[in-house]
């Protein structure tokens, strides 16, 4: 299947890789449309460059709003929800509501409007059990530490139910630790190589939990927009979980001491591991990535050197343009 000509609607369009998406969807020359609860954005700011999209201004647990969006869809992106281990333990309830009650109010009306429209939906390495033994295949053990992961491997089963019950089309991505260009500043809560990135630019210390020796997969965001594309265009992917991530484990501090070195400010500070983090805190993960290779043939294929130097490069640029 090709995009052009198809609806496609992407909840959650205007977050981090919600906006990364609708943006390739729009070179595929698909009839885009977002339904997120950030309409209209302000003025000036990047998401309002957005373009010919058409949006629905609401929440995902809302039936009406939803009703309305999904009406004649062919494929959904379901991006629309919250993040963030620690914070997911620290509001758990709220976790649940906006994660799993979104996600049943779109597969329930999905299921009496929409039945044969497909779903694709990016779960979260934060699944899998935490495991000396790495990388980490799409068959290992699920065990997470976080109210956020167990959020995660909860929709992966409604999903997968909904396909048994119903034969709805799904796929499930569990993807890593993704990074790259327009995250807002204020989505620190995750995706900490943007965020670290924000901080070394305006020549703040980089805080690093105890000796940052664990090992993590970070992932271009470019790469899991051409996951997610690849998954919605192709039958193999239908009713399948994969791993999306670079395949290549890279330490917390070498991560950090590679931004403060291409971006030539900032600094690292070392602190002792907050009770909170630590809780959630997995260890080493790395993804092994044979299997979405073999059934989509996708490859991640930015490196993180010359990713983390792409998105300096383009907060420098924003710096000059304010100047």
């Amino acid at each position: 299947m090709t995009y052009a000509q198809k609806r496609v609607l992407v909840t959650g369009g205007l977050g981090f890789m919600g906006f990364n998406l609708v943006r390739a969807l729009l070179r595929t020359e698909a009839r885009v449309c977002v339904l997120s609860r950030s309409w209209p954005p302000l003025p000036g700011s990047v998401e309002s460059t957005v373009g010919d999209v058409t949006f629905f201004h609401g929440d995902i647990r809302d039936p009406a709003v939803v009703e309305e969006a999904v009406a004649g869809c062919d494929v959904i992106f379901h991006l629309a929800g919250k993040s963030g281990p620690t914070a997911s333990n620290a509001s758990p309830l709220e976790d649940l509501d906006v994660n799993s009650r979104g996600l049943l109010t779109l597969l329930d009306t999905c299921r009496h409007l929409n039945p044969e429209v497909k779903i694709i939906f990016p779960s979260s390495r934060l699944v899998y059990a935490a495991s000396p033994k790495q990388p980490t295949s799409e068959s290992a053990p699920t065990a997470p530490l976080s109210v956020y992961g167990i959020h995660k491997w909860a929709a992966e089963q409604y999903l997968l139910l909904y396909r048994r019950l119903y034969g709805m089309r799904a796929c499930i991505l569990r993807i890593t630790n993704p990074y790259g260009p327009f995250q807002r500043p204020e989505q620190n809560r995750y995706g900490v190589v943007n965020w670290f990135i924000h901080q070394a630019m305006h020549d703040q210390p980089l805080t690093v939990y105890g000796k940052g020796a664990q090992l993590r997969d970070y992932v271009h965001v470019d790469d899991v927009v051409d996951a997610l594309l690849a998954a919605g265009s192709s039958p193999r992917a239908e009713g399948k979980i994969f791993n999306v991530g670079s395949g290549r484990g890279v330490s917390f501090l070498e991560m950090a001491e590679l931004i403060v070195r291409t971006a030539r400010r900032g600094s690292i500070r070392h602190i002792e591991w907050p009770a909170d983090a630590a809780m959630v805190e997995t260890g080493d993960f790395i993804a092994e990535t044979s299997l979405i290779a073999d059934e989509l043939s996708w490859k991640a294929r930015i490196p993180l050197e010359a990713g983390i130097k792409g998105v300096i490069e383009r907060y420098a640029q924003l710096e000059r343009q304010d100047c």
